[in-house]
C-alpha cells in the first residue's frame, strides 16, 4: 500500500509518540528496541485512522484495523530507506518521510498555488479595469 508521504510521516509521528509514552510509563523497555519494532497498540490504531488528515488524504484508512495497521508500519519498515548504511527505525522513517514531504511541498504545491494565487489576482486586476 502506497501510502502518501503526509499520511505515513503523520503515522510514523503517532507511532513514535506512543513509543516514547510506553517508555516513560515502563522504565524497563528499551528505547532502541521500541523504535526498530515499536509496539502497535489501540491506541495508535485510533489517533490515527481518526485523524483529520487521514479523513482528507486517505479515507479508506479511517475504519481499519489494528492488524492492517501492523501490516502498514511492516510495509514501511520493509520498503526501508534510500541509504543502507542507515538503520531503519521510526525516527530514520519519519525523517525521510519529513524530508519527502518537503520536496513535494517545494517542486509541486508551493509552485502550484503561487500560480493559482496569481491567477486569482490577474482576474481581480481586470474586473477592477
Amino acid at each position: 500500500m502506497g501510502l502518501k508521504s503526509n499520511v505515513a510521516l503523520l503515522l510514523l509521528q503517532i507511532v513514535l509518540y506512543r513509543q516514547q509514552e510506553l517508555l516513560h510509563m515502563d522504565k524497563t523497555l528499551d528505547n532502541d528496541q521500541l523504535l526498530a519494532d515499536p509496539v502497535l497498540d489501540e491506541m495508535i490504531l485510533s489517533k490515527f485512522a481518526n485523524h483529520r488528515l487521514v479523513r482528507m488524504y486517505a479515507p479508506e484508512l479511517s475504519g481499519i484495523q489494528l492488524r492492517t495497521l501492523k501490516g502498514i508500519v511492516r510495509e514501511l519498515f520493509e520498503q526501508g530507506l534510500p541509504d543502507d548504511d542507515v538503520p531503519v527505525t521510526v525516527v530514520t522513517l519519519a525523517n525521510h518521510f519529513y524530508y519527502t514531504r518537503v520536496q513535494e511541498l517545494e517542486r509541486e504545491q508551493i509552485p502550484e498555488l503561487k500560480a493559482k494565487v496569481q491567477e486569482l489576482q490577474n482576474e481581480r486586476e481586470q474586473e477592477r479595469t
